[in-house]
């Protein structure tokens, strides 16, 4: 981005050349002989107002300067939360209440050139972007520019490293009556670096700063709009100048994706061509996904998908009718779980039998079973209960990565803020066990990426959405953090397995990659159940996705209540929908088998 200050200077610098040789017509021979000494008719250049050496933010006991945040910060985000540090702040130290606004204005209108005020985090102002510009992405500021004084750091410990070092000065500038408080005008130029990792990203040329997220796993996300192909490309020449090393690329229906490391760090980069931006993801060194030149494999067997019923009556004679656990077969006699349904030993034993079942031909002993992957779409307990709660059933098998991408702890946080009515307090806190439970499994941890490919024998997996690509907005229902995959088999057939994706991060999907998600087979979201506010997207979504064969992971019990909502039903009013199958109760089976034949999967009732 431009330095909004040089550009200043450039500007004057045109209008003096211009001044310079504009003078007489083309050809004209100059007047040599002109006086050109000073007269009294003559300017000269008004000298340069001057700063104050003192600012006044508190005076007389009222607030001079006010506290401007960006209109769409969350009112539990660190831009809020730091502008309220700042506040309550010269509350204590003067009695005075500084005024918090925002950096919306109506249409047509102008942001406030005149008034002083003290901008925290990222604002619409051109001085907040002068700033920026200036910084590294992992460092903070405290400048005065013209009459705002400028408070920013990229994530929430540099904005509030930030923060810190403007409350001291204000300390320091606290008149011992408590009615006024000034700031040195010289005091105002600091700056710092509080984030190594984000720090070791190259500076983004082109487009506008627009939002830091705090992604899972010690992850950062820096989000820039307004950008183009050309100018991510020229990002990526960046890495590699920065000694980044590029070990995967991608493209996706005009989206593009690569994959960087160096001896510390993964840069995951990818241009979302749908809303002109370029997302940066860098996180510690993390293991290599499947890439395709290292998928050397032998065929024993077929694939097959199967979706495991996990309906199963409780205590009070209610149904717990959902739960996701399916089981996918690879050619090369692995196998893939996704998620994997409750935490009880009978949930957990019937992943295990089908797998016994499925491998019987090639494998003589549990010890000789391989699970490629186990991927977990998301944090809630009917999905990822049997890997957490019953990892002993397990053991003995050899699970080769689990896959995820889960809230970070902060941005749970704040969701169980904002969303009170759509989060239990302790909703998705579980995924800290993941670790401990990959260690006593020996596999290894993936958090995946939108963009990357999964090359796990016959299978070809697409990550198309995580919850990075609905940040910075805060989650508003752990379901909106389902990860969403395109599965290939063979080159023959697709399924697109969903989790529990709400509407929003459906629509996404819809948005960002439109036809290429239509496909043969798709998972129902969440049951079948809400969609969390955005009903729209999820019918959008399936209406893109026109897949002939349902999968429906849902009690036979609960299906009557939930296929004639309007979400569910276009599922049905598709042009090319053929069937539906329901996952059903505790021991049943839907074996999809591959490449897949319209009517050719097979249904196993437990009781008949």
């Amino acid at each position: 981005m431009l330095n909004k200050k040089l550009l200043s200077m450039l500007l004057v610098l045109v209008t003096v050349l211009a001044l310079l040789t504009g003078c007489g017509d083309v050809g004209e021979t100059p007047d040599t002989t002109a006086d050109t000494s000073a007269s009294a008719t003559e300017t000269t250049a008004a000298p340069a107002p001057e700063v104050p050496a003192e600012l006044n933010i508190v005076t007389d006991g009222k607030a001079v300067f006010k506290l401007i945040r960006d209109e769409d910060a969350s009112a539990s985000g660190m831009e809020v939360e730091q502008a309220r540090v700042i506040m309550d702040q010269v509350k204590s130290l003067t009695g005075a209440t500084m005024g918090l606004g925002t950096d919306w204005v109506k249409r047509g209108s102008e942001l406030d050139s005149t008034t002083y005020e003290i901008l925290v985090g990222v604002t619409a102002y051109p001085e907040t972007q002068e700033v920026i510009s200036s910084l590294g992405y992992g460092d903070w500021a405290v400048r005065l520019v013209g009459n705002k004084i400028v408070v920013f750091g990229f994530d929430r410990t540099s904005l509030s490293q930030a923060t810190s070092k403007l409350v001291t000065l204000m300390k320091e500038g606290a008149s011992a009556d408590g009615k006024s408080l000034v700031l040195k005008t010289a005091d105002l130029n600091m700056s710092g670096t509080k984030n190594e990792k984000l720090n070791a990203l190259p500076g983004y040329e082109g487009g506008n700063f627009y939002a830091y997220y705090a992604a899972g796993a010690k992850c950062d996300e820096i989000i820039i709009r307004d950008t183009n192909v050309e100018q991510y490309n020229a990002y990526l020449k960046k890495l590699d100048a920065a000694g980044f090393k590029c070990y995967t690329t991608n493209e996706i229906a005009g989206n593009y994706f690569a994959t960087y490391t160096n001896d510390k760090y993964t840069v995951t980069a990818g241009y979302y061509d749908y809303e002109t931006s370029a997302r940066l993801l860098i996180e510690p060194l993390a293991p290599a996904v499947g890439l395709k030149e290292e998928n050397v494999y032998t065929p024993i067997t077929t694939s097959q998908i199967t979706m495991l019923g996990v309906e199963y009556a409780k205590s009070d004679g209610s149904y717990a009718s959902n739960g996701l656990s399916v089981l996918i077969r690879l050619t090369d006699g692995r196998f893939v779980i996704v998620d994997g349904a409750f935490n009880t030993g009978a949930t957990a034993k019937l992943l295990v039998d089908a797998m016994k079942e499925q491998s019987a031909a090639y494998a003589k002993s549990t010890s000789d079973i391989t699970i490629a992957a186990w991927i977990v779409t998301h944090a809630h307990g009917d999905h990822y209960g049997s890997l957490l709660g019953q990892t002993s059933y397990f053991k003995e098998m050899n699970v080769e990565r689990i896959l995820v991408n889960f809230l970070s702890e902060s941005e749970r946080q704040k969701a169980i803020s904002a969303y009170s009515g759509n989060w239990s307090s302790t909703e998705g806190q579980d995924y800290r066990n993941v670790p401990a439970v990959a260690k006593a499994l020996g596999a290894e941890v993936h958090q995946v990426h939108v963009g990357q490919v999964y090359y796990l024998a016959d299978l070809k997996m697409e990550i198309l959405y995580t919850i990075e690509s609905f940040a910075p907005n805060t989650c508003n229902a752990l379901n909106t953090s389902s990860t969403v995959m395109r599965m290939e088999f063979d080159g023959k057939t697709t399924y697109m397995s969903t989790g529990d994706a709400t509407g929003y991060g459906m629509e996404i999907c819809a948005d960002m990659f439109g036809d290429y998600i239509q496909s043969d087979i798709v998972q129902v979201c969440h049951h079948g159940y809400t969609t969390w506010g955005d009903d729209a997207g999820m019918i959008e979504a399936y209406k893109t996705i026109n897949a002939p064969t349902v999968l429906w992971p849902q009690g036979l019990s609960a299906y009557p209540n939930y296929k004639g909502k309007s979400y569910n039903a276009v599922l049905f009013e598709v042009p090319n929908y053929k069937e539906v199958y329901v996952s059903g109760a505790r021991g049943d089976q839907i074996i999809v088998p591959l490449p897949y034949t319209v009517g050719t999967a097979i249904e196993k009732r437990a009781n008949g």
